[in-house]
């Protein structure tokens, strides 16, 4: 998982793009977001979150850091973020 302007994202796809008439490449990522589940809803200290239906292509580029984002067992579709690994 990512983070990408205080946003959480999800990488599904990396492709690179090759256009040649233009001379031009362009490394894209295929993501899904993130929302937070509860407004100021933190546990053990990490914000929750959960996976909305909204998908985009990004430039690589755009990404800011790697987070670690972990599912809540005997829960759907909740989420939280691991501040403490990295």
């Amino acid at each position: 998982m990512f983070f990408l302007k205080k946003k959480f994202i999800k990488i599904l796809l990396i492709v690179t793009i090759n256009l040649t008439e233009q001379n031009t490449t362009l490394n894209l990522a295929l993501i899904q977001w993130y929302d937070f589940k509860l407004r100021n809803q933190y546990i053990y200290g990490c914000p929750q979150l959960e996976i909305i239906k909204s998908f985009n292509f990004i430039d690589i580029e755009a990404i800011q850091d790697i987070v670690h984002i972990i599912p809540r067992f005997n829960s759907d579709n909740e989420y939280l973020v691991n501040k403490f690994i990295f």
